[in-house]
């Protein structure tokens, strides 16, 4: 079998978001790139809870599969699509966390209102609706992750989120984030107006947390 070590760090990944409940039932998907012609994606239609490292699919740079028993995920075009475009695009991660979906349905952007905001380097964009599936979902999701500014993630209007990362772990951690954010940005339009953090503030933060490297 391809790629032991990182099919469980794949499938603690999946585990973890399904824990989380970012990808209830066997909705979303994640990959990573394995080498620098095959990729691991999360096969189509099985639950995450019974799903195994062997059902895990290698793919190559065209979506075509080179292991594995199972068809790979429906948004196989969308991740491909990432990795093709975003330079430093190692591992993709797609989840329909409630909160953010919220914001996604509604077509409103995240902005950066608490330091969670910050892993994604700029607001959360909304990137236009495109059928899930399809390669236009990809490209209207790489488009918005373009900007300006170059962002790490995206909602995906009427669907869900999509981050990308380095690493699994860098990819897993934005999609959480982003999820943080938008459940507390949900909670302060509730109570009152949410405040913004300015780009002075930003640039105060990012300094701070450059400087403790």
């Amino acid at each position: 079998m391809l790629y032991e070590e990182i099919r469980k760090e794949l499938l603690q990944t999946v585990r973890h978001l399904y824990a989380k409940e970012m990808i209830p039932l066997n909705s979303g998907n994640v990959s990573v790139r394995a080498s620098a012609e095959h990729f691991l994606i999360t096969p189509r239609g099985i639950p995450y809870e019974q799903m195994a490292a062997d059902d895990l699919v290698v793919i190559n740079n065209n979506g075509e599969v080179i292991e594995g028993s199972h068809k790979p995920s429906s948004e196989t075009p969308m991740h491909l699509a990432v990795y093709g475009n975003m330079a430093k695009a190692a591992a993709v991660v797609h989840t329909h966390s409630p909160h953010a979906l919220a914001f996604a349905v509604a077509g409103r952007s995240i902005p950066i209102i608490c330091t969670e905001g910050l892993v994604v380097r700029g607001p959360v964009p909304v990137a236009e609706y495109a059928c899930p599936g399809t390669d236009a979902q990809g490209r209207v999701a790489v488009c918005a992750m373009q900007g300006p500014p170059l962002v790490t993630g995206t909602l995906l209007q009427n669907h869900g989120v999509l981050t990308y990362g380095a690493n699994l772990s860098e990819a897993y951690a934005t999609a959480c984030r982003i999820e943080i954010a938008a459940r507390v940005y949900l909670l302060a339009l509730q109570i009152g107006t949410p405040q913004v953090l300015t780009s002075q503030q930003l640039d105060e933060i990012k300094t701070l947390y450059a400087s403790l490297k």
